[in-house]
This record gives structure tokens, sequence and C-alpha cells, in this order.
């Protein structure tokens, strides 16, 4: 995959907001830049939740356009925006807001929308704007400070991961000898769980034996599988288990979903086996694949 040299950004807006939606993706266009994202309109098509997971996964910021209607919502009362944004921060995003309201001042009788407005404001970054012109102002100097932030971010994440691979690369290659040795850890995973159309994240702790992890990812380090599609599917494995344990743990709560396995450590785990040569990991561009040793 060739070397992306331009920056991508995910746009959450609502169908309502589609001129300032415009002037957005208008000037993202005019800086050279990559909006992603779409105003999920229910008369056309369904909200594809595994779609827009990719695309903010995928992005490299996430741009909240938050207009003066709370919006449609999924099964358990989160709009769909409010579920984006939190599932952006989850990944540590660079996130901003750019929130419009009337000139006149007037609060929305929507209260869902009045706290998820606060909530914006004590959580992240943006501007308020109430005309176009403002909004215009607003996109530029957005543009180009992300511009340069990412940009400077990315340089420093690729120069430690070729010094990172370069050391690992001077051992020489082990060859393993039936399983890796089966080891007590405690998985760290977070989740959303819901209660009153409220989110909160939480943090649980897994008590299990390696060897189920590795019983779990063997038949995709069999193919070869990217530490993205590991981690992904040890959350499908644990999800049910999760679920319970936190719908157990929070009374009066009435959903479960978005889980996630604790990145580091999920990658410590696949390091200790490359040491000991368990399995080994080669580099196919920008993605580091996992497998068995050939």
């Amino acid at each position: 995959m060739p070397k992306k040299d331009y920056l991508l950004i995910y746009v959450s807006s609502l169908p309502d907001d589609a001129a300032a939606r415009f002037e957005v993706d208008r000037h993202i266009a005019l800086a050279g830049a990559v909006g992603s994202g779409l105003a999920w309109d229910g008369r056309y098509a369904q909200y594809d939740w595994e779609l827009v997971k990719r695309q903010i996964a995928q992005a490299d910021t996430f741009l909240l356009l938050l207009g003066e209607s709370y919006g449609p919502t999924t099964p358990t009362g989160i709009s769909f925006q409010h579920r984006e944004l939190v599932y952006a921060q989850s990944l540590h995003k660079p996130v901003y807001y750019l929130m419009q309201t009337g000139m006149e001042g007037n609060r929305s009788s929507d209260v869902r929308l009045q706290e998820l407005r606060q909530q914006v404001r004590s959580q992240v970054s943006g501007k308020i704007w109430h005309l176009l012109d403002e909004l215009t102002v607003h996109v530029k100097t957005l543009l180009k400070n992300w511009d340069r932030d990412v940009r400077a971010l990315t340089g420093m994440s690729e120069e430690s991961s070729t010094v990172q691979l370069s050391t690992r690369s001077i051992p020489a290659k082990v060859t393993p000898v039936g399983t890796p040795p089966r080891k007590d850890i405690e998985l760290i995973a977070q989740a959303n769980v819901y209660r009153g159309g409220n989110l909160a994240h939480q943090l649980i702790k897994l008590p299990m034996k390696t060897d189920r992890i590795w019983r779990s990812i063997l038949p995709l380090l069999r193919l070869g599988a990217s530490e993205d599609r590991l981690r992904t599917h040890m959350e499908q494995v644990l999800t049910a288990e999760v679920k319970a344990r936190l719908l157990s743990d929070n009374p009066g709560s009435h959903a479960v979903d978005g889980v996630r396995v604790e990145r580091n450590q999920f990658r410590r785990v696949l390091d200790d086996w490359s040491s000991d040569g368990y399995i080994e990991h080669v580099r196919q561009g920008v993605r580091t694949i996992w497998s068995l040793p050939s």
C-alpha cells in the first residue's frame, strides 16, 4: 500500500445540516485533504454501524459538525453522532467540534441535545458559529493546524516503528517447540454501558490463561493476519462474557456494546510469543502481519 500523503478527516453530521456540511467538505477539498463519513438518512439506507466504525478507525482526525437537532438514535437511545464521537474518543483520535447556535441564542427544548452540547464543550476542543462565514474561518484554521500536528505525529510514529523493527530483527530466529507456555493474566477490556439513554465507559479485568488467547487466534495466525484483525477477533470472542459481567455489575443498565481489548496489553502478548519464536511478524506496507513461523 503506498504511503498516504494526505489528511483523512471523518466528518460527523446530519442530513439537516447540508449547507454547513457542504461548506466543510468544500474547504477540506481545497486544502488537499480528504473527507469521509456519510450524513445517514433513513429514507435511503439503514445506519451501518460497522461501516461507520471502519471509517472512523481509518481516519486521521474526527470532526463533529453539531447542528440544532439531536438526530436519529440507535436502539439504546443514543444518537448516531453521539455514538460516533464516543467511538472516536475511545480510539484516541484528534477530535474537534464546530457547533451551530442561532443568533438569538435560544436554547433547544430537546434535553438530549442540551446534554450532548454540554458534554462536548466540557470534553472536546472546538468553536461555536452562527453564520456560514464564521464556519468558513474556523474550518480553514482547523485544517491548517490539523495538517501540521497530524503529520508531525505520523513522522514520529514511523521513526519509532523503524527503530522497533530494526531492534527486533537482531536476535536469531528461534524454532518454537509446541505451543507457548500457559500464563495467568488479567486481560483488560473496555465497553460502553447504557442506562436510561446515558452512556458510560467501563473497564473490566478478565482473569484468563494465555492459552485461551492462543487457541482463539491460532486459525488466523496460520493464514497471517494484522494485529487489528487478531484483536478484533478476540473482542468478538469475549463480547458475550463482557456483556454479562457488566450488566451484572451495573444494576439498571440495559445494553452493552463496543467491547474492545486494551491494545498495548494485547500487543505485549504477541511480542512475548514473537521473542520466543512461536510467531513472527513482517511488514506489508503500513501493516504488520503476524503468522506462524514459515
